[in-house]
């Protein structure tokens, strides 16, 4: 049986308690905050869950970094951008007892899949997972949204993740300059080294920390994306199998034989677009292709310039494929951005609303 540490003073909360215990867990309830630093030692919690803002938030800090496979949710409205730490996952609201129930019906889905197969330092939803995120056109904030849910699988499954940008050009990526980040070393060496497929991996990809997604960028010249073919990317994707949990790959705007490929190794698809009719007409020509086989297709609509949207269902209707996540337009004023090794990026969180597609589509 597993431990939920539960942080909270909130009544209608904390008296619920009973309705959410389980076969895989218990939860233990602390009130105040100068009890909760014995009550980590005592119980040693798998999962920890807080709405009270804590004052000295490293007591949380300093159990995850000792027990690296605990999980910490925390309700975010304590906590401004620049006091989040990137050991907790963020959650939208934790002020009810559904709030609550959310939170634990995640967990148990986790304990249940994990008792029939993986311990969850190894947790795998599907195993060795590739999520291809694709856009017919530029400024869809494909990349944004393929780094955030890189980002936030990481934070949820405490899993080994990497995102491969393969948006080939000539000079810097987009990828890097977000992150600010030298764009050496990248999948250049891994297609002049084709010998030791793990050793050139490993020797391609920036490895940050146990705490961070690994990041494959793409070659600095268009000469070796010419070197790219059928043979090699399969065995790429066979090394990164048997390396990672999950791989997200930002998949260039557009449509090429090359793209095919790597759809046709993918286990699952997103379309990325934006909510007007031209997006949803052009999406609608995919159906046609038969090329596009992973298992799982879907769409995201993303609003990032504030277009008048046609609706979710006209959207649906057009492309026939089905819309899974919604993304607002986000004011300049409201953005906030993603720490990464820690450092600030530009790229912007979409916690919230990525959250939502990876509780829907990764888990549910």
């Amino acid at each position: 049986m597993k431990i939920i540490l539960l942080i909270s003073n909130n009544k209608e909360i904390t008296d619920n308690i009973s309705e959410y215990r389980s076969e895989y867990l218990d939860i233990i309830v602390v009130k105040a905050e100068q009890y909760v630093s014995s009550y980590l030692e005592e119980y040693l919690p798998e999962y920890v869950i807080s709405n009270i803002a804590i004052k000295d938030i490293d007591i949380l800090n300093k159990y995850k970094n000792n027990n690296k496979g605990s999980i910490i949710f925390i309700d975010s409205e304590n906590f401004t951008q620049k006091n989040k730490n990137p050991n907790f996952i963020y959650v939208n609201e934790l002020k009810n007892k559904n709030d609550l129930k959310n939170i634990v019906d995640i967990i148990s889905k986790i304990e249940i899949e994990n008792k029939n197969t993986f311990s969850l330092s190894n947790y795998k939803l599907i195993n060795q997972q590739i999520i291809s995120v694709f856009s017919s056109k530029g400024g869809t904030g494909k990349t944004n949204i393929s780094f955030n849910l890189a980002y936030y699988i990481k934070r949820t499954f405490n899993a080994k993740v990497i995102l491969i940008d393969l948006n080939f050009s000539e000079g810097a990526c987009d990828l890097a300059s977000y992150l600010g980040s030298n764009q050496i070393p990248n999948l250049g060496y891994y297609i002049e080294n084709q010998g030791n497929n793990e050793e050139s991996l490993l020797k391609s990809i920036i490895i940050k920390d146990d705490f961070e997604i690994d990041i494959l960028l793409p070659p600095l010249s268009l000469a070796q994306y010419n070197k790219m073919n059928s043979a090699l990317l399969k065995e790429l994707f066979n090394t990164i199998r048997g390396c990672y949990n999950f791989a997200v790959i930002d998949l260039p705007h557009g449509y090429s034989d090359l793209i095919a490929d790597i759809i046709k190794l993918s286990n699952s698809l997103i379309f990325v677009s934006v909510p007007i009719y031209q997006c949803a007409f052009k999406l609608s020509k995919f159906k046609i292709n038969t090329s596009l086989k992973a298992l799982n297709k879907l769409s995201i609509i993303n609003n990032p310039y504030n277009f008048v949207s046609i609706s979710k269902k006209y959207f649906e209707d057009i492309s026939e494929y089905p819309v899974l996540l919604e993304i607002p337009y986000i004011n300049p004023k409201n953005m906030e951005f993603i720490c990464f090794n820690n450092k600030k990026t530009e790229i912007i969180d979409m916690g919230k609303t990525i959250q939502k597609l990876i509780n829907t589509f990764l888990i549910t």
